[in-house]
Formats: C-alpha cells, structure tokens, sequence
C-alpha cells in the first residue's frame, strides 16, 4: 500500500496544481492531508494564486482516498465544502504501523509523551523533518505552498517500508528512511 502525505497547502493554486501532479503520478492509495487547505492565514499575505475554492474543488476529487486533520488556518465552515472529514487529531492503521495524525499547531511535548504510535506525522511548522527516536518516528512532508529554513515545497510517500519527503518540483528525496 502507498500512501501520499502532505500539509499546508493554504488555498494555493499552484501548490495545489503540483500536488495533483504528484497524486496523479504515483496513484497512491491513501492521501493523508495534515491540514491548512485552504486560508492561508494573516502572516502569509495574500499570493497571486490564492484560491480557496479552486483547491477545494481540486481536493474533493480525491474525496475517497483523502485522510485529514483540521490545521490553525482551517475552520469549521470547511467542512461544509469539503467532502472529506477533518477532525483535530486521528489514528489510523496503515502498511501495518499504528499512526497518529495531528496538525502540529497542538503538538506539545506532553503529546510527544503520550502517543502510543509507532508514527506521528504532522504540519504546521512549513519545514520538514524524518527522524526516528525512542522508538517513534517523526515525519512532517514540510509545507507545499510556503516551505521554509531553505526548504523547498515538499511532500512525503510511505510505501511498503519506506518512508521519502521529496520536493513537490523533483525526484531526489530530501529525507530517506527505511523501515525494514
């Protein structure tokens, strides 16, 4: 099974454009979103290719395969025009690993302490990070629309037992992590 995450693409339409790319390229089978779809927020100014609606139109297509948590910049209102739901945390099970998803906005090292996942995987910070410790792994795809610390936009596969941030614009991971 091959699994697509992402996070924040915050109603850009390019990112979005790039995304569905990168979905219609590897056909995963499950899309797990980590939240801020649509606004992008009051200290990220307004880019020329704002577009809620379009990405939320661009997001419902793949309503079926999408998993999603609800991110800072994403309000109750969205979940009328989304088709998917979106609820501040989930677990899901997937490849054979018990995996917590949250936007990160709520992540605390309480949290950190608490989990009893083997994954955790979220957003929010726009930087992203792979990293096994204690026992857990950390994934954050990074941000699709705003990446930062030099980043660029970015996204992660999971397929089998291996987990890979790539660039939204290439081919050559920038994390690498196998399972086996």
């Amino acid at each position: 099974m091959k699994a697509l995450i992402a996070s924040d693409i915050h109603g850009r339409k390019t990112a979005m454009a790039k995304l569905r790319a990168v979905i219609d390229a590897y056909q995963p089978d499950r899309i797990i979103l980590l939240g801020d779809y649509l606004y992008n927020g009051p200290r990220n100014g307004v880019p020329e290719d704002y577009d809620p609606m379009g990405v939320c139109q661009e997001l419902n297509h793949y309503a079926g395969k999408i998993i999603g948590v609800r991110g800072n910049c994403d309000s109750r209102i969205d979940q009328s025009l989304l088709k998917f739901d979106i609820e501040d945390s989930k677990v899901i099970y997937f490849n054979g690993y018990r995996i917590d998803l949250i936007h990160g906005d709520l992540l605390t090292s309480d949290l950190l302490h608490v989990s009893r996942g083997d994954i955790l995987m979220y957003g929010h910070t726009h930087i992203p990070m792979l990293k096994k410790q204690d026992g857990v792994i950390y994934l954050n795809p990074g941000s699709t629309s705003f990446p930062k610390n030099g980043y660029p936009a970015s996204y992660a596969v999971f397929e089998d037992r291996e987990i890979k941030v790539l660039p939204l614009d290439g081919d050559d991971p920038i994390f690498a992590l196998s399972l086996a």
